[in-house]
């Protein structure tokens, strides 16, 4: 059990060596607490009061885990490439930060006052199997709708984000917690 994890948990302002002393008396495994500023944490608890707690701190621990883990899977997902048919067929495009960047770039162009009806941008996608990748004349529309295919990707995975997270927090085991994934 760890005591001080349980501290932090109860009382997040807590600074041992400042707030209070947990310490082991020589062959025990019973902390003691002492020292314990009670102007600024209320009545100090007892040893027994913080192993009632330490089921909720495992809890806690488990959901801020999965919730590392998900959130590193979102990371993952939105920057893994999608799909667009915006060509007449499927293409595979890149969406890391730059690629990202690159296609805002490339949509704000085909937008801009003046931009002639011949308008195209060369944009970097992928065909086949395996994927062919290539820089691809796009239109005004074509990127466009990239873009729209883009957003609309990233939005998902968020979405899915958002309700694993959800699941994540209304979870009341350890083991229910481990079992939202990412799939």
């Amino acid at each position: 059990m760890d005591y001080s994890a349980i501290i932090r948990f109860l009382y997040p302002t807590a600074a041992q060596g400042a707030d209070f002393y947990l310490y082991f008396t020589q062959g025990s495994t019973t902390p003691t607490l002492g020292n314990w500023n009670t102007t600024k944490l209320g009545p100090q608890p007892t040893i027994p009061e913080l192993q009632q707690a330490w089921p909720s701190v495992q809890l806690y621990q488990a959901q801020q885990q999965q919730l590392t883990l998900l959130s590193n899977n979102a990371k993952q997902a939105i920057i893994g490439g999608f799909s667009s048919s915006a060509l007449g067929s499927a293409h595979l495009y890149p969406s890391g930060q730059t690629d990202q960047l690159n296609l805002t770039a490339s949509v704000v162009a085909s937008m801009l006052p003046g931009v002639p009806s011949t308008f195209t941008t060369l944009f970097y996608c992928a065909t086949g199997t395996p994927a062919v990748w290539a820089f691809t004349p796009h239109t005004a529309a074509q990127i466009q709708q990239v873009g729209v295919d883009a957003k609309a990707w990233i939005q998902s995975q968020q979405a899915t984000h958002a309700t694993l997270g959800a699941e994540v927090m209304a979870a009341t085991t350890v083991a229910a917690v481990q079992a939202v994934v990412w799939s």
